[in-house]
């Protein structure tokens, strides 16, 4: 009798163990899928990081509103977002803090720039955590990580297209510009730009474009003065100006030009003179500006896709603000995590690694399908570019205008380069 109380009471208990396993079953299968994210949310960076946590958050939303990840019973997504301090020693910091404090974080996205991306990847690989950047440096991709994705255009896909759309200038409206200036922040995303202009102009020259380097320099991110860098420019006599900074920088740059009278071509190197503030505080003048950037919201990648056509639109209702840049990459990464899970139907580290590595999807990036080759690089990312134009309801936007097959606007010709016409 002892013997048979015994075994009913061993068999209750693996009942309602078997009943507690259930429910917490039932429970995880229920519980939001975590991604996690890195940008500067405070510091010198923290306008940019902004713009990338709120792409993240719309892109969670978004995906979320329309059946989140089907494949895993419609689970949803959540955001858990940390802050690099706008400092690459701090990059690394948050990234180990997120992981240690996330067990569950299927996958990442950050940085807001090259300098801060590098110094978390060792992390990420060391943990097998799966991460996503839109940063320019090929070194992101080029040490051999096996967990590591970069889905945006490289630096010198920035250079070659505002070489490609200066000779495009030159061709079809007659500007016979070939004196070049080059003048970046002494960062590793400007480093990184100004080595593939640099490649970029010798190669056109050699292709008998006439295009020469007439000055290049380097200056401190975060100048309080730049006046003899437009000093150089203007007495080395550059036509066009190739600058790759952030916004206050390009602000800075942008108004000492107009100081001394100086009015080059400028064609921007993404980063500050995207930004929704750079339009705001100059006003006027940003009309038909120039830029180099690795996404925009009016790209026909995007508008010619069914599924977010209407992002752009969609975004600045939500949030007040035109969708710059850095908010449309961030929705891309989120936009792919989400197509890695669908396809993996697991929230396995290895096996949403393994997705991202066979994915082949559109999303909100030029060049059409991202495609992920050996080392994480998308082989089919490309820039394009963009000019400040303003809408019917009296607002500047970056509207993209070239290439053909990404454009949303046409380009507008503008008094500085009518004056330049030959």
């Amino acid at each position: 009798m002892k013997c048979r109380k015994i075994i009913a009471g061993l068999m209750a208990g693996v009942l309602a163990s078997m009943s507690l396993v259930s429910v917490v079953s039932a429970e995880a299968e229920d519980d939001p899928i975590k991604v996690g994210c890195v940008f500067p949310i405070t510091g010198n960076n923290a306008d940019q990081g902004v713009f990338n946590v709120d792409g993240c958050q719309f892109a969670i939303d978004y995906i979320n509103d329309n059946g989140g990840i089907k494949s895993l019973g419609g689970r949803k997504l959540e955001l858990v977002s940390y802050d690099n301090q706008s400092d690459a020693d701090q990059s690394k910091a948050a990234a180990e803090r997120l992981i240690n404090e996330n067990p569950d974080i299927v996958a990442v996205t950050g940085a807001a720039s090259s300098s801060f991306v590098l110094p978390m990847l060792p992390v990420f690989e060391k943990n097998s955590m799966p991460f996503l950047t839109a940063q320019v440096s090929e070194s992101i991709t080029n040490q051999g990580y096996q967990y590591v994705f970069r889905f945006g255009s490289t630096g010198g896909s920035f250079s070659e297209y505002q070489v490609k759309f200066l000779d495009w200038l030159n061709e079809e409206y007659g500007l016979g510009i070939s004196k070049i200036g080059i003048i970046y922040e002494d960062t590793e995303y400007g480093i990184s730009n100004t080595e593939g202009a640099v490649a970029a102009i010798e190669e056109s020259a050699e292709n008998g474009s006439g295009l020469e380097i007439a000055y290049n320099e380097s200056f401190t991110a975060g100048s309080s003065d730049l006046t003899n860098i437009v000093v150089g420019l203007k007495q080395a006599g550059c036509e066009v100006v190739f600058p790759t900074c952030y916004t206050q920088d390009a602000k800075l740059l942008f108004n000492t030009m107009k100081s001394m009278n100086y009015n080059p071509l400028i064609i921007g190197g993404g980063g500050g003179f995207l930004y929704p503030a750079f339009g705001e505080e100059l006003g006027d003048l940003v009309d038909g500006v120039v830029s180099v950037t690795g996404h925009n919201y009016d790209i026909q990648t995007i508008t010619n896709n069914e599924e977010i056509a209407n992002i752009g639109e969609q975004f600045e209702e939500e949030y007040g603000y035109f969708m710059p840049e850095q908010s449309a990459s961030a929705f891309s990464a989120i936009y792919l995590i989400a197509q890695a899970l669908e396809n993996a139907a697991s929230t396995d580290h290895d096996a949403v690694a393994g997705a991202l590595r066979e994915l082949t999807c559109l999303a909100a990036t030029p060049g059409g399908e991202v495609a992920f080759d050996e080392t994480g690089a998308n082989v089919n990312a490309h820039a394009v570019i963009v000019q400040w134009q303003k809408g019917e309801d009296d607002v500047y936007r970056t509207r993209c205008v070239f290439p053909d097959d990404e454009a949303g606007a046409e380009f507008q010709m503008t008094e500085d380069l009518e004056a330049m016409q030959k």
